[in-house]
């Protein structure tokens, strides 16, 4: 089974995460070393900017690339910057793939959903990828945008951010959570990255992360095993579960292998194969 990661970072210093600092130095070497251990063919690289982490993620990311034609790059977009279309053109230009939107609370929200039509035409014109971390009340301010340009494919990471929780809720609670990436499987635009389950868990090392279970069956009924895709992670995941976790996770050994083949890197091998074109 060929594996294509579709959520991972690279840090010019490494994420500093609960230690308040990178104990991966450089974390592209330590990613390409378990790369070729386990497999992995290609990786959707979502570039982060806040927090003062790595203010030139976009740039580092995309020279990592010179000499690394597996990875493809998702340029980090601040939620309230309202881009031009000269911007967006911009990144598109510098071989960016699409961009990466963190909408996590209501005014990052409602400032993603103002940003100029004209911005959003130049992604949906060049088919690009938006990668998408937005919770479910973030999602619903959203969804107007996901459904006009619809020659953008949405990612929506880490299962829609439906928060942690210390027991696995009921099925109607969890689909309640979660309505408002559900409404969004009937867009054919949208695609979910089965990522970072240990972020639905409290506490967040507690693998298998069985309180996510709910949110990926209802992932997995409503959107198919064709709009899912596996991702790591890296390199924040590693502050709770081990590499090898974030592979070998339950839910997703219940799969069928040809199913299994699919989340874990031929969904995402296709669609990096269309955005070429």
């Amino acid at each position: 089974m060929m594996l294509a990661d579709a959520h991972l970072h690279f840090f010019r210093n490494g994420f500093p995460g609960l230690y308040g600092e990178s104990l991966l130095r450089p974390e592209i070497e330590v990613y390409e070393n378990l790369r070729k251990a386990h497999g992995i063919a290609a990786g959707l690289v979502v570039g982060y900017e806040g927090e003062g982490i790595d203010p030139g993620n976009n740039a580092y990311i995309r020279a990592l690339t010179a000499e690394r034609p597996w990875m493809h790059t998702v340029a980090y977009a601040d939620a309230h910057s309202a881009p031009t279309a000269d911007v967006v053109t911009a990144i598109l230009e510098s071989g960016h793939a699409g961009v990466a939107l963190y909408v996590t609370d209501a005014a990052k929200g409602a400032a993603a959903a103002a940003w100029p039509a004209s911005a959003w035409n130049v992604l949906h014109q060049a088919r690009a990828l938006v990668s998408l971390n937005a919770t479910p009340e973030c999602l619903a301010v959203i969804a107007p945008a996901i459904e006009n340009f619809s020659g953008c494919t949405f990612l929506i990471s880490h299962m829609g951010l439906p928060g942690s929780y210390r027991q696995p809720l009921a099925m109607a609670d969890a689909e309640a959570r979660l309505a408002p990436l559900l409404r969004l499987a009937t867009l054919a635009n949208v695609m979910v990255k089965i990522s970072a389950p240990y972020a639905i868990s409290d506490p967040a090392f507690s693998y298998p992360h069985v309180a996510a279970e709910p949110f990926l069956d209802l992932i997995l009924n409503r959107f198919g095993v064709e709009r899912c895709l596996w991702g790591s992670d890296f390199s924040p995941s590693l502050d709770h579960v081990s590499f090898a976790q974030t592979i070998s996770y339950p839910w997703l050994e219940r799969l069928g292998d040809a199913d299994r083949a699919s989340v874990m890197g031929g969904n995402l091998l296709r669609l990096l194969d269309s955005a070429k074109k």
